[in-house]
């Protein structure tokens, strides 16, 4: 037994030299060899728990630490490892469990404590979450991370000027907190504080935050008129778009239906009746959200696809039993690279999130047959404000001089380019243009 002891020892210790020099695998496997010797000894199985998590393999870790917890029920070390392994397979509920058993074995552990609150905000728990943060800042005030998820707690509580404190808190006691600054940013934006939002995103990005999504933030915010400039992102982050549409999907129809009256859906179909073409073989639904297009062309499709790149909006859309086929996608990688041909295309305010058109014209000519009608939607931008802008909504605008170009070198013939309101916002109409073009 002395002799094992030994061995299993320097093999711990080997696996230890191992990880803090970065060589994971080498210590994942020293530190197994080590439990051969001494099995599911606590130290050893979190240590080879931390090692296969940092190595992404969270379910390999979950499986040892159960086995281990069968016979060491009270080691609260390993009870918070599973929380973390459990997080990192997408089980908040379980890993919140988790974590709250470690804190039943020893209320102390702040950072149990801590990851409590966070899983609670994630699940949706707001004033739990409070609870637990509130009770980690005060044991540990100099936590800025406890501070910044604090300030996310009371915003969902809807105490937005506290949750503003917090986060100056957080920034105080640590100015690279990317995620404090981007809230920070996204609270000043709401207030139309658009100067400091700005620098609360440049912050974020000077920190190391998404570049993409903060360069596409801080363009939108930087110029009331909007941003029409060279480097005028072009178009929103993929990131932005499926994070957006995600967390709104189950709240999205009746958002934007009975609170902003968008009616784009009906506006599209109602123009197919006025050119007099009522029925279609096959039409291709781009953004298909949660299926808002879907009523409206019933009478008109045979057939209707629909692709959008947010997994949430399609669960939705899926639920109507409307759709034939759903795909999960980019637009414009969808266009290049569909086998499928359709005689209609429709984008009901998608291009509000794509900025120069090119691309998505060029996808559609590819896909569309002879005579089929491309229709869409965009937001109204004056002819001598250019092509496209970015405005600070964050949303694009585009002109109907540049969408009548683009029909002219894509080959559309232009039916029909009406502006009519797309919806309300702040209890006015926003213009919109909608176009019915056919393809030569």
């Amino acid at each position: 037994m002395h002799a094992a002891f030994e061995r299993a020892r320097d093999l711990f210790v080997a696996g230890n030299a191992s990880f803090a020099a970065g060589r994971l695998e080498e210590a994942a496997s020293r530190f197994r060899a080590s439990l051969q010797e001494l099995p599911r000894r606590p130290s050893t199985v979190a240590n080879l728990a931390v090692t296969l998590q940092r190595l992404d393999r969270p379910q390999e870790a979950l499986a040892l630490l159960d086995e281990t917890l069968q016979s060491h029920a009270d080691d609260a070390a390993l009870w918070s490892l599973r929380g973390a392994a459990l997080e990192a397979l997408d089980r908040a509920t379980d890993a919140l469990a988790s974590h709250e058993r470690a804190l039943a074995i020893d209320a102390g552990r702040l950072a149990d404590r801590f990851h409590a609150g966070r899983l609670m905000l994630r699940l949706g728990r707001p004033a739990d979450a409070l609870a637990a943060l509130q009770a980690v800042c005060a044991a540990s005030p100099d936590s800025a991370e406890a501070h910044y998820r604090r300030g996310q707690a009371l915003l969902q509580l809807l105490r937005p000027d506290e949750a503003l404190a917090a986060w100056d808190r957080a920034l105080a006691l640590d100015a690279t907190l990317v995620d404090a600054w981007a809230d920070r940013g996204a609270w000043m934006q709401e207030r139309g504080r658009l100067s400091e939002a700005v620098r609360c995103f440049e912050q974020a990005r000077a920190h190391g935050g998404d570049a993409a999504l903060l360069d596409y933030q801080i363009a939108g915010l930087s110029s009331p008129a909007g941003h029409t400039g060279g480097t005028m992102p072009p178009g929103a982050p993929r990131s932005y778009v499926q994070g957006l549409f995600d967390r709104y999907a189950d709240d999205f129809d009746e958002h934007l239906v009975e609170r902003l009256a968008y009616r784009a859906p009906q506006e599209l179909a109602a123009g197919l009746a006025r050119l007099s073409r009522t029925h279609f073989r096959h039409a291709l639904d781009l953004g298909c959200g949660t299926g808002l297009c879907a009523a409206p062309l019933g009478a008109f499709v045979t057939r209707l696809d629909g692709v959008d790149l947010s997994a949430g909006m399609l669960a939705r859309a899926q639920a109507l039993g409307r759709y034939d086929r759903l795909e999960q996608a980019d637009v414009v990688e969808h266009l290049a690279a569909t086998p499928w041909r359709h005689d209609l295309v429709v984008a009901a305010d998608l291009f509000i999130y794509v900025g120069r058109l090119e691309a998505v014209f060029s996808g559609v000519r590819r896909v569309l047959e002879p005579e089929g009608v491309f229709c869409f939607s965009v937001e109204r931008l004056d002819d001598a404000q250019g092509d496209c802008a970015l405005l600070p909504s964050l949303r694009y605008a585009h002109s109907a001089a540049y969408l009548q170009r683009l029909a002219r070198e894509h080959g559309f013939a232009v039916a029909a380019l009406e502006e009519h309101a797309l919806r309300h916002d702040e209890r006015a109409p926003v213009r919109g243009l909608y176009a019915w073009f056919v393809a030569a």
